[in-house]
């Protein structure tokens, strides 16, 4: 082997050493600034308010993310479990472990934050139903004219056919904007059953009023159904 080479070979080696001596960006490195964490159930994209049922066990998703633009994940708690700590304001409500598994014990709410290299979550709100089987709509459809009010019954029902308080449930419609009716008095989101509500007819028209309940578990949002009908004067 020539000399040329030799020395070819050698400075490559030496150029790969130094290579790899370099401290290059590591996400989970923790050098980087922390400027905020998102906290929620599932994808942690950003922070949300958590709806579960008595019973109900979920796991909460942390984030910890950098300033500026764009945004760089610094730690993550689907890559590094153990990373956050994690706590409850309630815990006789619903506890949360080292890795975020969430399990409920009453209903009532709590408020549930994540921490990390001393930078703590915003907090998010759980707030825990009692178990019911169906919502039930009294009555079962309306029928007015415009500038009429008329009311709906909501109420939440156990496999028995007993009414459950305080099932949260939220209002909405099949049509985009309160076009038929108006939202009703008491609020769209966030009611407690067994409540009535109070409506207005405010043009022609057909539309259905929707009371589903509240929950992150698919099989547990339920809903009632009230067809309306409303007519000119």
């Amino acid at each position: 082997m020539s000399a040329t080479h030799r020395l070819s070979r050698v400075a490559c080696a030496t150029l790969v050493i130094v290579l790899c001596s370099c401290n290059w960006p590591d996400l989970t490195s923790g050098n980087d600034h922390i400027a905020g964490i998102y906290l929620g159930i599932g994808y942690s994209g950003f922070t949300s308010d958590v709806f579960l049922t008595l019973g109900d066990r979920d796991s909460l998703q942390a984030q910890a993310f950098s300033g500026g633009w764009p945004r760089r994940t610094i730690y993550d708690s689907s890559v590094e479990p153990k990373r956050f700590r994690y706590w409850s304001t309630n815990p006789a409500v619903a506890t949360v472990d080292s890795v975020g598994h969430v399990t409920t014990l009453s209903v009532g709410e709590t408020a549930l934050r994540a921490s990390v290299a001393g930078m703590a979550s915003e907090s998010i709100r759980v707030a825990v139903s009692p178990p019911a089987s169906a919502l039930v709509a009294e009555p079962t459809a309306v029928s007015a004219r415009v500038g009429d009010t008329f009311t709906v019954s909501i109420k939440a029902l156990d496999s028995s056919g007993r009414s459950v308080p305080d099932v949260i449930f939220n209002m909405g419609l099949d049509t985009t904007w309160w076009a038929v009716t108006s939202v009703p008095l008491e609020g769209d989101w966030k009611l407690h059953t067994p409540l009535v509500l109070h409506f207005t007819a405010k043009m022609a028209g057909s539309v259905r009023l929707i009371a589903t309940v509240q929950n992150q578990q698919a099989a547990s949002r339920f809903q009632a159904i009230v067809p309306v009908t409303v007519e000119s004067r």
